[in-house]
C-alpha cells in the first residue's frame, strides 16, 4: 500500500513540476512599441557609431546611448513576466530570425562601395534596423 500512495505522490509532484515550468515559460505579450523600438534603436545606435561622422564626440556618445537603450529596452522585454527565456520554435525559425537582420545590414554596406563609408553606414544601419523591426514584430511573443 505504501509503495502505491508513493508513486501517486511522485505522480503528482511530476504533475506539478510540469505546470510550473509551463507557468514561468508563458510570458505576456511584447508590447507593442518593442519591435519599432528595437529597429529604430539598432538603426540610429548602428548608423551614428560606424559612419564618418562617429569620430565627433557627441555622435559617439549619442550612438552609445541609442546601443545602451536597444539593450536596455531588449533586456526589459525578455525579462516580462518575471523570467528570462530562449526564444521558443523551430531551430530554423530561430536562425532565421537572428541572420535576416545580420545579413540585411551587411547588404546595406554594399553602398559603400559605389557611394562611401557614409551611405553605407546609412544603408547597413536602415537595412538591419528594418529586418529587425519586421522578425521582431513577425514573432513578438517569442522575445
Amino acid at each position: 500500500m505504501r509503495d502505491h500512495v508513493d508513486a501517486h505522490a511522485a505522480r503528482q509532484a511530476l504533475l506539478a513540476v510540469e505546470a510550473a515550468r509551463a507557468a514561468a515559460r508563458s510570458r505576456p505579450a511584447a508590447p507593442g512599441w518593442f519591435a519599432p523600438a528595437r529597429g529604430l534603436l539598432f538603426a540610429a545606435g548602428f548608423g551614428l557609431l560606424t559612419g564618418p561622422w562617429a569620430q565627433q564626440v557627441p555622435v559617439m556618445a549619442a550612438g552609445i546611448v541609442a546601443l545602451v537603450a536597444f539593450l536596455a529596452v531588449h533586456a526589459a522585454v525578455i525579462s516580462r513576466g518575471g523570467v528570462v527565456t530562449l526564444p521558443g520554435g523551430p531551430l530554423p525559425r530561430r536562425l532565421a530570425n537572428q541572420l535576416a537582420p545580420a545579413a540585411a545590414y551587411g547588404l546595406g554596406w554594399l553602398a559603400a562601395v559605389p557611394f562611401g563609408q557614409g551611405a553605407g553606414a546609412a544603408c547597413a544601419a536602415v537595412l538591419g534596423g528594418a529586418a529587425l523591426w519586421a522578425v521582431t514584430a513577425r514573432d513578438g511573443h517569442d522575445h
